[in-house]
């Protein structure tokens, strides 16, 4: 029996963690599938990874605990931005699946999209040498390398939150 207040903003406080979260998320948008990489050094986490990794959702959930995150595809035959190879290695994840899993979701939505079968996305060739080309780009980042193929979005996001912790902890190797 107690009288509504009536005020905006009671159930979202708009302070200074919700102006973050809000800056973080504009800045995942932004940064979303290699957009903008020459401002990557900005971002505090960059993750990277073949299509159909999970990098804009586990960008966007990071984003809305007011992390500031860009992600970067990496396609078969090209070269990701040189700026990914500059900015401090700490902060770059790699997201790896399981080819299966992977080839599961790409024909998943190959069939959403009305694909035609034959299409090279869900081959599952094509999907070796995509994985196989992302693992050589991936060693020559030597950066930390994240296995997304059984987990949520928040259990990969908590492994590369500890990772990020663990690593910004010691000196840089």
């Amino acid at each position: 029996e107690v009288a509504p207040e009536a005020r905006p903003e009671l159930f979202h406080q708009m302070d200074e963690d919700y102006f973050r979260r809000i800056e973080a998320i504009e800045f995942a948008v932004a940064h979303d599938d290699g957009r903008r990489p020459h401002e990557l050094d900005r971002a505090e986490i960059v993750l990277t990874g073949v299509s159909r990794t999970s990098k804009t959702p586990l960008s966007m959930y990071l984003a809305t605990h007011g992390w500031l995150v860009a992600n970067v595809p990496l396609v078969l035959d090209i070269e990701p931005p040189g700026q990914l190879f500059e900015i401090d290695k700490r902060k770059v994840f790699a997201l790896t699946i399981r080819p299966e899993r992977l080839v599961l979701i790409r024909q998943a939505r190959a069939s959403r999209l009305g694909l035609a079968s034959s299409e090279r996305y869900g081959d599952a060739n094509h999907v070796l040498q995509e994985l196989a080309f992302g693992r050589q780009i991936l060693a020559r980042g030597q950066w930390e390398v994240v296995d997304v193929s059984s987990k949520s979005i928040e259990e990969s996001a908590g492994e590369i939150l500890a990772l990020r912790q663990r690593h910004c902890a010691s000196p840089m190797g």
